[in-house]
């Protein structure tokens, strides 16, 4: 079964993926490219950030490096197109570890590790999934959630995994809390809009990944791009 999170099989031409490759994180395309590929060498070599600050997003690597890796991800991206987009191997815990310090240039605590693997899911599990209870506990357990932001939400999600008969009281007319009730008129953040979502529901592919700019100021109202209950 292919994995939830994996895009679906595409045939984009050369050019409009030279075009797409114009406007991305370098050092972010390289650990991608691994995942994809499944060839670590890629960033055993001299192509490698400089360094990390908050909102550089290209790793202060000079445009000599940066046009190099963008001719070697047209390569591997046009033969992942051509294989059939095969779905990649989940990346092992070692050679995540290598990736996360070679993206940061610094060494990253042994303890991230297993977090990111979980956040990631790139084996297309869950791992906080709530098991299914016993009826009787499920009887015997009913919950009220009081609040449907994104923590109410949540809840709602994990006891309907559980089984658990639950009501969510929300005193607005919609979904989403703060982020409902609260604007910030021409206000944006320095967050690409996909982080607000939850790692077991990614926006990509499931409600709308063409968010009108990269930054967010505020939850999407329903009709709008990105609710998902």
């Amino acid at each position: 079964m292919r994995n939830p999170h994996a895009g679906q099989p595409f045939t984009t031409p050369d050019e409009e993926i030279a075009a797409a490759l114009a406007d991305v994180s370098i050092p972010t395309l390289m650990l991608s490219l691994v995942h994809m590929s499944g060839d670590p060498q890629l960033i055993r070599g001299d192509l490698r950030p400089a360094g990390l600050f908050l909102n550089e997003v290209q790793g202060f690597m000079s445009e000599e490096d940066k046009a190099a890796v963008r001719k070697l991800a047209l390569e591997i991206i046009a033969d992942y197109r051509d294989r059939g987009c095969p779905e990649p191997e989940p990346v092992s815990a070692e050679l995540l570890h290598e990736m996360m310090q070679w993206l940061v240039c610094e060494p990253v605590p042994q303890e991230y590790v297993p977090m990111l693997l979980e956040e990631m899911e790139l084996d297309g599990r869950d791992a906080r999934a709530s098991p299914m209870l016993a009826q009787a506990a499920r009887d015997e357990f009913p919950v009220v959630v009081i609040g449907c932001g994104e923590s109410g939400l949540l809840a709602g999600i994990r006891l309907k995994e559980a089984g658990i008969p639950f009501t969510i009281i929300e005193k607005n007319a919609g979904v989403g809390g703060t982020w409902w009730q609260n604007t910030y008129p021409g206000a944006r953040v320095d967050v690409g809009n996909h982080f607000y979502c939850y790692s077991f529901e990614p926006t990509d592919g499931y409600v709308n990944s063409n968010w009108p700019r990269l930054g967010g100021s505020k939850w999407p109202r329903p009709g709008k791009a990105g609710v998902a209950v």
